[in-house]
């Protein structure tokens, strides 16, 4: 009987070791902190980045992290978040970014519902939306400061781990 709970704390305690540590990814001058608690491979991989300049001098910087789960076919089970750094203040308007999110989400799904939460320290949102077949896709939001807005979308099943972990820092330099 001894053996049998000492195999059991063993194997409980292997299995802790295995799991999922947190994972820090560099895009442009962000780092991109998240723990989703897995075990299966992922692969985290910075996107492009470019800068666009309005007609009038405002400018807007784009560093992307794409986040595939390997052993599904198609990258069908992916998250993605996109960081736009602006060289002006934006409008707080998260309102208006989970209701154009959801227009689009109604249009290709049947039930879609708008959660306002805090992700990474900030107010945000969260459009859930779930197909005919099941399948759930999210897309969210939030900001950080004035001038920096982050999305996450995707359907990758622990994209939910995701955003209660997501923590985006600015360094001094770019690193991509």
């Amino acid at each position: 009987m001894k053996i049998i709970i000492l195999l059991l704390v063993l194997v409980i305690c292997l299995s802790y070791a295995v799991s999922a540590s947190p994972v820090t990814v560099a895009t442009g001058p962000f780092n991109v902190s998240f723990d989703i608690n897995t075990t299966k491979k992922l692969i985290n991989q910075p996107q492009f980045s470019y800068t666009r300049k309005g007609s009038k001098g405002a400018s807007v910087l784009f560093y992307g992290l794409e986040i595939i789960d390997s052993n599904t076919p198609d990258d069908a089970a992916k998250a993605q978040i996109g960081i736009y750094e602006y060289g002006t203040p934006i409008s707080d308007s998260l309102e208006y970014n989970a209701g154009q999110a959801a227009k689009l989400l109604h249009i290709l799904d049947r039930t879609v519902t708008i959660d306002y939460r805090t992700i990474d320290g900030n107010p945000g949102y969260v459009v859930k939306a779930v197909d005919e077949n099941g399948r759930i896709e999210y897309s969210s939001g939030y900001r950080i400061g004035k001038q920096i807005e982050v999305t996450i979308t995707g359907a990758l099943p622990e994209i939910k781990s995701l955003l209660d972990t997501i923590h985006i820092e600015k360094t001094s330099t770019p690193t991509m």
